[in-house]
């Protein structure tokens, strides 16, 4: 399975069985989503556990929009994946503000296949204006 895949196949098992896409994170996982201050989901989450922490808090505040797969950019070198792209319609709860939000995503795997290490790059000027009230 190509990294592509692999991220794709994490993403659509969060959507159906999170509990399941744990196991698809290393135990050591570092996810990192720097945003400004007043979006709540912002931070460094470190293992699993981490990991459930951030999802709670997007959960309550983000309705994730639509990835458009076939519209990113892909760059793999070794067990690292680049992408690049933009999520439709994402929609801040606290506002009702619903927004495009582009990004750059860099992901590592362990030689397991399993996530190790994202660092999102997003648009923290489209996000940070839907978070304003």
């Amino acid at each position: 399975m190509s990294l592509i895949e692999k991220v794709q196949h994490y993403v659509a098992t969060v959507k159906s069985d999170f509990e399941a896409s744990l196991a698809l994170l290393s135990d050591d996982v570092v996810w990192i989503n720097l945003l400004p201050e007043h979006v709540p989901f912002g931070g460094t989450y470190e293992g699993r556990e981490g990991v459930v922490g951030y999802f709670m808090q997007m959960a309550e505040t983000f309705v994730i929009g639509d990835y458009q797969w076939d519209q990113f950019e892909y760059y793999e070198d070794g067990n690292t994946l680049v992408m690049v792209g933009f999520e439709k319609d994402g929609k801040a709860v606290p506002t009702g503000k619903v927004f495009d939000l582009h990004f750059v995503w860099v992901i590592k795997f362990n030689d397991h296949g399993q996530i190790c290490y994202l660092r999102e790059h997003n648009d923290t000027a489209a996000i940070g204006d839907a978070f304003k009230a």
